[in-house]
């Protein structure tokens, strides 16, 4: 019996390969996301220190402002990063889901023609296997 063979494993070995790139460009871009999200997050940490700081002299006034104004540039900076992070997310987040769906409509197809062969095979087995059982078999001339 032959064993089953895909036609179009070749491409598939290569759509498989784009979805995987894909995945990993993805993981790449989503870390990026959370390492702006966290410097946000530290830059409110920031601000709130500046605003609860205890000095009340000028000085200590002129250095919260400094703060607070330099917090709130860098977070502004910073949600600019997050819209563009955001962003460049979506736009490899639909190029991977592309590269699935091709790759699965090629999975699909393998099933469904490896489903075919199998029933194939087994169509062929059970005819032998009646052909056997009636005698109908061609036999070997011993004379």
């Amino acid at each position: 019996m032959k064993k089953f063979r895909f036609s179009l494993a070749a491409l598939l070995s290569l759509r498989k390969e784009q979805t995987q790139k894909c995945e990993f460009l993805l993981a790449a871009e989503l870390g990026k996301l959370m390492v702006i999200k966290k410097r946000i997050e530290k830059t409110i940490e920031s601000e709130d220190k500046a605003l609860f700081s205890s000095r009340v002299n000028l000085d200590g006034l002129r250095m919260r402002e400094n703060l607070l104004r330099r917090a709130l540039n860098e977070r502004r900076t910073l949600k600019i990063q997050l819209a563009e992070a955001e962003k460049e997310v979506e736009k490899v987040r639909r190029a991977y889901l592309e590269a699935r769906s091709k790759s699965a409509a090629l999975e699909k197809l393998r099933d469904k023609r490896r489903r075919y062969w199998i029933s194939a095979v087994r169509q062929k087995e059970i005819k032998d296997l009646d052909e056997v059982s009636r005698g109908a078999a061609p036999r070997p001339n011993l004379i």
